[in-house]
């Protein structure tokens, strides 16, 4: 894949190592000479000093020839509408657009005409402090958050003190709003579960579950045999 990055702060140049880690092809165009200077340095792919709100340099960075195109700098207009120009030169390409305000990004979702220029919207910063908000209230998972449905995908390790480990599935009385969507072996081997699946004395648990059920989930699975089980 061919993507095209606007912006090299902190999450542009994150997100463009990424790709070039996984084999994608990036062209990174970024308006501060210095910074771009030094990017040349630190990615293999082709660094333009520039602004991607002007349509020449989107051109020069080959937008038309991109599968995709990520607008994330700090200013939110300069996104908004450099997307709009990489989605009029390039119909095809896919874009992404950051928001910086979690204001601007409520809005914009509620502008129907606007959408068509925009595959996939995101504000690092309001998905930050949904992260840390949800910690504080339900510490000690490892998670993803899904913010808009109000559900999470959270990880449990289990070991043979775990009052679970080795039950079946449709014993658990697992809460109505959380599913199991994975197990894994002590040995990573993976189990996509059922009913009938007996959990591992040893490995690790992938649970989709609403926020409203997330203690409970938490208390199950956290739960210890009683001293008379382990005997």
């Amino acid at each position: 894949m061919f993507v095209v990055i606007m912006g090299a702060g902190r999450v542009g140049y994150l997100v463009a190592k990424m790709l070039e880690q996984d084999g994608h092809d990036v062209t990174i165009i970024e308006m501060n000479k210095e910074r771009a200077k030094e990017l040349s340095l630190l990615v293999n792919g082709l660094v333009i000093e520039g602004d991607a709100t002007d349509t020449k340099t989107l051109e020069e960075a080959n937008i038309k020839q991109a599968d995709a195109f990520a607008a994330l700098t700090g200013k939110d207009d300069a996104n908004l509408l450099a997307c709009i120009l990489a989605k009029h030169l390039n119909p095809n390409v896919r874009t992404s657009l950051r928001l910086g305000n979690p204001k601007n990004k409520r809005i914009f979702e509620e502008v129907g005409d606007l959408k068509k220029y925009f595959d996939f919207v995101i504000s690092p910063e309001e998905i930050a402090a949904e992260y840390i908000s949800r910690n504080i209230v339900t510490p000690g998972f490892d998670r993803v958050l899904f913010p808009r449905e109000g559900a999470e995908i959270v990880r449990f390790y289990l070991t043979e003190s775990n009052d679970v480990a080795g039950k079946l599935v449709k014993d658990l009385k697992l809460p109505r709003d959380a599913l199991i969507v994975a197990a894994y072996d002590d040995k990573g081997n993976l189990i996509i579960p059922s009913g009938d699946t007996k959990l591992p004395g040893k490995g690790q648990i992938i649970i989709f579950a609403k926020n409203n059920v997330l203690d409970d989930v938490k208390g199950l699975f956290e739960r210890k045999k009683a001293e008379n089980e382990k005997v």
